[in-house]
């Protein structure tokens, strides 16, 4: 999917998703870099968030999915 796809005005950067979710932008770069909260890029490769995949990615978080990675059973709940 594409940035084309979405209405732009609709995207977070990675501080107002960090801020939206109540994690640290850190946190937030590293679940998007293994994959676990879906990220779009900019041509000048900032990320940007939906937050409806944010709320979608704490849902599972409160449920307890794995997050860790690396398939050990390490669970984190939000």
């Amino acid at each position: 999917m594409t940035m084309l796809d979405e209405d732009v005005s609709s995207f977070l950067n990675v501080g107002e998703a960090a801020a939206y979710v109540g994690v640290s932008a850190a946190s937030l770069r590293k679940w998007s870099n293994q994959g676990f909260v879906p990220v779009y890029r900019t041509p000048g490769g900032q990320r940007r968030f939906v937050p409806g995949d944010l709320d979608e990615f704490m849902r599972g978080m409160r449920q307890g999915a794995n997050v860790n990675g690396n398939g050990h059973d390490r669970v984190v709940r939000a």
